[in-house]
């Protein structure tokens, strides 16, 4: 059986559901490039969109999307688009994830795709800080094949600790990209298993 396969959109490759991948931006250009994953969402009706951040992140990325996504406001109205804050401990954050996750196979969509925005806001990090966003980073690997899903983590490099961009960023996330290409990524730690195997069926450099 074939893998169901999305346009990813930050680069010009398709990814199967069931991944988790970061994006490192640093650059206005490198942002809006991120924003442009869940842009294609917005303009597919079939597609379930997620956005996860602390509250400057996320509204720039609704501003973005206001500026580029044709369908932006029926998505939102439609409750096509949802909007969580990083407010919660992460046990908290995946049961509300996988809530919208639950939600969006009712409402019959084909593909659910979520981005979360990791920077520095105003507020700090929830819970027990940096260990709970590697928490949650871990879990979410776990949880990404188990739905017909993409998720996508930006990480702002000119906010995020170092200790953060290795611990959260290179060792949790299966799939990364890298010089406008995305890269299976030698440095993760953990094992993604997705729901279908896929070996031989995904060809991406390697980093």
């Amino acid at each position: 059986m074939t893998q169901h396969k999305i346009r990813l959109g930050i680069t010009e490759d398709d990814v199967p559901l069931g991944s988790h991948l970061i994006h490192f931006w640093k650059t206005d250009v490198e942002f809006d490039s991120g924003v442009r994953f869940l842009q294609l969402g917005i303009d597919n009706e079939s597609e379930y969109c997620v956005l996860f951040g602390h509250d400057e992140a996320n509204a720039r990325v609704l501003e973005t999307l206001r500026r580029t996504a044709r369908h932006f406001d029926q998505a939102l109205g439609g409750q096509r688009l949802a909007v969580l804050r990083r407010e919660s401990s992460a046990s908290a954050t995946v049961a509300n994830i996988e809530a919208l996750f639950g939600k969006a196979i009712r409402s019959g969509a084909t593909a659910i795709r979520y981005l979360g925005i990791l920077g520095m806001g105003s507020d700090p990090l929830p819970g027990k800080g940096a260990s709970e966003v590697t928490e949650l980073e871990t879990t979410v690997t776990a949880l990404a094949p188990r739905y017909p899903c993409v998720m996508v983590c930006m990480y702002d490099v000119n906010t995020v600790s170092g200790h953060l961009l290795l611990a959260s960023g290179f060792a949790t996330h299966p799939l990364a990209v890298w010089n406008d290409e995305l890269r299976q990524n030698p440095y993760c730690d953990l094992k993604q298993v997705p729901s279908e195997d896929v070996e031989g069926k995904v060809t991406l450099r390697e980093a």
